[in-house]
């Protein structure tokens, strides 16, 4: 692969691009490992791969075999396992199952369903269930 790198100290943003005939393991890890410094993720997009801040994501769902990545406007996808990815997160993620995690921050309200299951609506009117074993987490997490 060739990389060119041009350094112009008067950049007022750092930008990147990368031209690929496809997404292999390698590429994967580089990309993650450029994101970990930026706390963001690179996720993909249509035929983009853009990278998505953590303070962005409204919550992190398992569909298939990859995460879909719910923010306030779209539904991006990144290819890891969620298990892998909760180990990075900040704290402000809470655990609604084992496949799904939601940022706190966006919560809109709490709606208690008629089996006792309780839903966290999002400002970005994404519904999260939370499994009957996370509830007590997210009352002690809550503060409720």
């Amino acid at each position: 692969m060739k990389i060119n790198c041009h350094v112009d100290p008067n950049l007022k943003e750092e930008h990147g691009e990368l031209w690929l005939r496809k997404i292999t393991p390698e590429i994967n890890d580089f990309l993650q490992k450029l994101s970990q410094s930026d706390d963001a993720i690179w996720c993909h997009y249509q035929s983009q791969i853009i990278p998505v801040k953590y303070q962005d994501i409204y919550a992190l769902e398992v569909a298939n075999r990859d995460i879909s990545v719910f923010t306030e406007k779209q539904q991006l996808s990144y290819n890891d396992r969620l298990s892998n990815l909760k180990t990075d997160l900040p704290s402000y993620f809470i655990e609604a199952s084992r496949s799904a995690v939601f940022n706190y921050q966006h919560i809109d309200h709490l709606e208690i369903l008629d089996n006792g299951l309780i839903d966290v609506v999002l400002t970005n009117n994404h519904r999260v269930q939370i499994s009957r074993r996370n509830i007590k987490n997210l009352k002690e997490r809550l503060g409720i």
